[in-house]
């Protein structure tokens, strides 16, 4: 069987939002669950996180470089470096003692791209180092999905510029990818009120807020505006979607996280 049918490739930004590193997280972790060796190329951000989840999974996870493997880069990861040595495989096509170099990371993610038989693209700017493993991979003849987000977002834009170009599939779960590589899996609506009574139970004000919060932070202020409602109830609303893991506060409002997106999606199947 050829080894790159069973793995498959997750890559985004260096400078992902809250959102992005929870999609990533996500789609690491049950690919990890269903036997998908998570290949990344150890990068600040999305790669990190994709690297992180697989191993919290008990997964499998390799990590392309762009330096040689006695390299540490970037030293912050060194952490899930040393984890990946121990547990993963980290990989590299340079001699012992290269050093990064910034031409070498687009030659990095054509490795990146061969070893998968799909490429995930989470967030990236327009000129993003995911959009070039994306290529890449299409012209190895691989998969790619893309992970849509709000226009408003600027890291947003290269897989909405991928699936606008029809380069890559969408996807919104990871269902959608085992259904492309790995039909035979089967897949639990984990969120199905009518299959398990997962759902939860929310107040009117609790569904009409989280129905205008987004991916990225929306104020108070502009959600009380749009409700017509008073300050005070809607705070309580947030706190209570807050507490169950369905918004998430930042600094400049709240936003949805991706619970709190599947809630709200089979509120409006229902």
């Amino acid at each position: 069987m050829d080894p790159t049918k069973t793995h498959v490739a997750i890559v985004g930004t260096r400078r992902p939002t809250w959102a992005g590193i929870e999609i990533s997280q996500r789609f690491a972790c049950e690919l990890a669950e269903a036997g998908f060796v998570i290949v990344s190329g150890l990068a600040m951000g999305i790669d990190a996180s994709a690297h992180l989840a697989a191993l919290k999974a008990c997964g499998r996870t390799i990590a392309a470089l762009g330096c040689g493997v006695d390299v540490l880069y970037p030293a912050r990861n060194k952490k899930l470096r040393d984890e990946i040595a121990a547990k993963g495989t980290l990989l590299s096509e340079y001699p012992d003692g290269t050093e990064p170099a910034t031409w070498r990371f687009p030659e990095r993610n054509r490795i990146v791209a061969g070893l998968c038989a799909g490429v995930i693209v989470v967030e990236g700017g327009a000129k993003s180092g995911a959009l070039i493993t994306a290529k890449r991979a299409v012209n190895c003849n691989r998969a790619v999905f893309a992970v849509p987000g709000s226009i408003r977002n600027g890291m947003a834009a290269a897989p909405n510029e991928l699936i606008r170009t029809s380069l890559a599939t969408l996807v919104t779960e990871p269902r959608h990818v085992f259904e492309d590589l790995a039909p035979g899996v089967v897949w639990e609506q984990r969120f199905s009120n009518k299959q398990n009574g997962t759902q939860p139970i929310l107040e009117q004000l609790e569904q009409r807020v989280l129905e205008l919060l987004d991916d990225t932070p929306v104020s108070t202020d502009r959600l009380r505006r749009d409700l017509g409602e008073r300050s005070g109830a809607v705070a309580l609303a947030l706190s209570c979607l807050e507490v169950r893991g369905l918004a998430l506060k930042q600094p400049a409002g709240y936003e949805i996280t991706g619970a709190g997106a599947r809630v709200r999606r089979s509120l409006v199947d229902d």
